[in-house]
């Protein structure tokens, strides 16, 4: 795999070892460097990176080893470093770790008489000191430190218990080890380390219940006040609808531009759950481990931060707790917290699976319902109290926190409006919260309060991938296009919008001229049959003649609408309407293909909808829209303006 420096440390995993002598043959990661005709063959030599002040000996293994034979290190550009053998037999070596070895890649170098033979290569880091003293009643202890500095201060959690690290950077949990992991909150002016596009800040847990563990954190310097973030979701991957090639072939291309268009500016990536789908995970054989395979293959510059969804959850478990444990394995915390800069970020997991009648080897009815445990909201708090009250946050869930009805009024959209409140009872006090949701294949934005934002960001799939593959571009359920939210953080200031797949930035709305949309569905034959087989998806049969509809994806109460007809402002009403693109673009075909659609893939009634009184049919329209921000993106609408897929994907 290529290797990027853009933002994220490429390196291989770092295992820490307890200082005694190392046995190549247990370690799991050793390559075997089977040599013919040299002086030393079937050398195991380990591949894992070694703390230096966590490993006094090394032992190699191998054949034809004698009496007599030197070692030393070769650095790139350093100098022969000897080694002090202390054991030395035909089957081993054992030599013992320079203290003052510089963190490097270095060749190990056996020398006899006048021949030598490199037998692998060793790679050394420098540390602060990892042997961490054992403390009674704490099952979990270990060091978060950046080089040769220890980070005190740091939050470390098992997503139970919460603690923080002394002067020296060692902490210690009394962990009952309940989640299998544990995690360090990224401090601010940090990132871990990472593998492919995954940040290493979790570890799991190898020990029983009352065992003694050790786990260390390696960070890296960053400076990243000011950043941007890529809030993607519902990615959906289950290899089928041709996904893999629309993913490959629309959303890795358009991340990619956007990243590069960053320049030296860090960025970061937080996927809102649903990577994969529960449904295919055995009948397609594509599951989570998939989804990460996909997502290295792309090599995308970034860190990507992963929050599960509900159908990340294995369909063959009736029972919450353990349908986690594939994506536990793969990605680590369901639930955890990390600081970018000023801004201190959440991810929580606020999908329950229920999933009746599931068994192994039998797929349940998949169902969940949407709220926190309680042991998610005790984190929580224990999380919120270290933080402090002026600092922006913003919190990650698959599932949204509000909703709308057809009034336009805020509802409740958790199981429960108890669920809500506990939930945003967490934040009291906090002067700067937003809530980063997906699950609903729509955008939707809520300000609830001065202090609480809600940005339910449509979906990275579209609707399930379906629009594309009927050759209709990328259509969410709200007419939104295919895309993902883009956050510019600059120290605690944030703002965002929404970048649709294939779209200049710019492009943040679509308009549709009435007249022609009911014409569309009164001559096109396949729109014609859907009407005969759906009466009651008759939309715009009342809508009247010389209407205009404004579709403005990412709106909110703060933007403004002005729709000129050359010699005056028109009134712009909101109104409660499904969205004309994407039932052409996948209600119908979906029905002239397979006779009906899926209820939850249709369109869907949205509120970020405008309708305008044009004078006639020809009037062309200057529509104007403002975002709370001041940025203006404007349409000369000619009309009559045509209505198809084509005219809207060119």
């Amino acid at each position: 795999m290529k290797k990027h420096t853009f933002h994220t440390l490429w390196l291989l995993s770092c295992l820490m070892l307890s200082p005694c002598v190392f046995s190549c043959q247990n370690d799991e990661t050793a390559g075997d460097t089977f040599q013919q005709e040299k002086l030393v063959t079937h050398l195991y030599v380990p591949e894992t990176t070694f703390y230096v002040s966590a490993i006094e000996t090394l032992t190699i293994q191998g054949k034809g080893f004698q009496a007599g034979d030197r070692f030393c290190l070769r650095g790139n550009g350093s100098e022969e470093i000897p080694l002090e053998t202390s054991a030395l037999e035909s089957t081993y070596v054992t030599f013992a770790v320079p203290r003052d070895l510089a963190t490097g890649e270095y060749t190990l170098t056996l020398v006899r008489g006048i021949e030598e033979q490199a037998l692998g290569i060793l790679k050394f880091r420098q540390s602060i000191d990892l042997n961490v003293p054992d403390k009674p009643g704490m099952t979990i202890r270990g060091a978060v430190f950046c080089g040769e500095k220890a980070i005190q201060g740091a939050v470390v959690s098992d997503g139970v218990e919460v603690t923080t690290t002394d002067e020296s950077g060692y902490y210690w949990l009394p962990s009952e080890k309940y989640h299998g992991y544990v995690f360090v909150t990224i401090p601010s002016g940090y990132l871990p380390l990472a593998e492919g596009s995954l940040p290493q800040f979790w570890q799991p847990l190898t020990g029983s219940l009352l065992e003694h563990e050790q786990h260390n954190f390696e960070l890296v310097e960053t400076d990243n006040d000011n950043f941007t973030l890529f809030v993607t979701t519902d990615i959906h991957l289950a290899n089928r609808n041709s996904d893999l090639t629309q993913y490959n072939s629309i959303v890795v291309p358009d991340l990619l531009a956007s990243m590069e268009a960053c320049g030296t500016r860090p960025f970061y990536t937080m996927v809102l759950g649903d990577m994969s789908w529960d449904q295919f995970w055995y009948a397609n054989k594509f599951n989570l481990e998939n989804y990460i395979t996909t997502l290295n293959e792309a090599e995308l510059p970034s860190l990507f931060f992963h929050l599960p969804g509900n159908h990340d959850n294995d369909p063959y478990c009736p029972d919450d707790f353990k349908a986690e444990a594939a994506y536990k394995e793969l990605l680590g915390p369901t639930y955890y917290s990390f600081n970018l800069g000023k801004v201190h970020c959440i991810a929580l997991d606020n999908n329950v699976y229920i999933n009746n009648g599931g068994t192994e080897g039998v797929s349940g009815d998949r169902t969940f319902r949407s709220y926190l445990t309680q042991i998610q909201l005790d984190w929580l708090r224990k999380d919120l109290a270290l933080v402090d009250k002026q600092t922006p946050i913003l919190v990650g869930l698959h599932c949204p926190i509000f909703g709308f009805n057809s009034d336009l009024e805020v509802t409740n959209a958790m199981y429960a409006e108890s669920d809500r409140t506990n939930l945003l009872n967490c934040f009291e006090g906090f002067t700067d919260v937003h809530f980063l949701t997906g699950h609903t294949h729509y955008n939707h934005n809520t300000v609830y309060s001065p202090s609480i934002m809600e940005h339910n960001t449509a979906a990275a799939c579209s609707t399930w991938w379906w629009t594309g593959k009927y050759g209709n571009g990328q259509v969410c359920r709200d007419g939104s296009p295919g895309g993902y939210s883009i956050f510019e953080i600059d120290g605690t200031k944030i703002k965002w919008r929404y970048k649709g797949f294939g779209l200049d930035a710019d492009r943040q709305f679509l308009t549709y001229d009435m007249n022609q949309v009911k014409r569309h569905f009164s001559i096109n034959q396949m729109a014609v049959n859907f009407l005969k087989v759906y009466p009651s998806r008759d939309d715009y049969r009342d809508v009247g003649e010389n209407i205009v509809y404004i579709n403005v994806w990412n709106w909110d109460a703060d933007w403004e609408i002005k729709v000129n007809d050359g010699t005056r402002d028109l009134p712009v009403d909101q109104i409660y309407q499904r969205d004309p693109l994407h039932t052409i673009s996948y209600d119908v075909p979906r029905v002239s293909e397979a006779g009906e659609y899926t209820q939850s893939f249709a369109s869907t009634p949205l509120i970020h909808l405008f309708s305008v009184q044009a004078p006639d049919a020809n009037t062309t329209l200057t529509i104007t829209v403002t975002d709370r921000f001041g940025n203006v993106y404007k349409e000369v609408m000619s009309r009559p303006k045509s209505f198809s897929t084509n005219s809207y994907n060119q």
